[in-house]
């Protein structure tokens, strides 16, 4: 009998986690596993900003910081509250989702036209969905609100994301090692562009129209 949907996809990001090579080979090659995949972005990337946002509440930031008075601190703060719901549980799926996209048709290109051209058999979403799966440590990022041991926590995700995607990188596409961490380097550039350019526009954007609305 086949595991539930539920169970079948939580499964596979424990062992996705535990860095199973067998797990990303299988999930290439799996069709039905593109909706789980871009299931465990989402699950990723929200784990972050409920983190962000409980942040946010724990530790507002200090109107003196943009130059304003501590007078219209209450209407700046409740501002700045609206714009990180927005930011956090809008604006990160769908850069996370973007990023994702980006960093593997990146790597795919790479790795199957460039670095390994034996393997052009391999498509697109192959690649997707195994570096999908690759992003499961990310539901860790949920405690990065603690002081402290949020930030350990969230930088020893961050290198457990990087060992995950590499093997998702060389598994999905039958990489030797260094091919693999050439083709990753190539896709994580990409991923970062993604995110800093996009999402520092769009960030600087809506602190901005928060400031400016909460000013009198």
């Amino acid at each position: 009998m086949q595991d539930a949907p539920e169970r079948q996809l939580v499964n596979r990001m424990i062992r996705a986690s535990r860095f199973e090579r067998q797990l990303y080979a299988e999930v290439a090659a799996d069709i039905t596993a593109t909706r789980p995949a871009l299931q465990v972005v989402v699950i990723a990337a929200l784990a972050s900003a409920f983190a962000t946002f409980l942040g946010y509440q724990l530790d507002p930031p200090d109107p003196a910081w943009f130059g304003l008075d501590e007078s219209a601190a209450d209407s700046i703060r409740e501002s700045l509250l609206g714009t990180a719901f927005v930011l956090g549980f809008i604006l990160t799926p769908i850069l996370s989702i973007v990023g994702w996209l980006a960093w593997s048709g990146v790597a795919w290109f790479i790795g199957t036209r460039l670095i390994a051209p034996g393997m052009q058999q391999v498509e697109f979403l192959d690649v997707a969905r195994a570096t999908g799966f690759a992003q499961a440590p990310g539901v860790l990022g949920v405690v990065g609100f603690i002081p402290v041991l949020g930030f350990i926590v969230q930088l020893g995700v961050l290198l457990w994301l990087l060992a995950t995607g590499f093997f998702a990188i060389r598994e999905s596409m039958r990489l030797t090692d260094g091919q693999a961490i050439g083709t990753m380097v190539a896709g994580v550039i990409a991923y970062l562009i993604i995110i800093i350019v996009i999402g520092g526009t769009v960030l600087t954007g809506l602190i901005g129209a928060a400031l400016i609305g909460a000013v009198p």
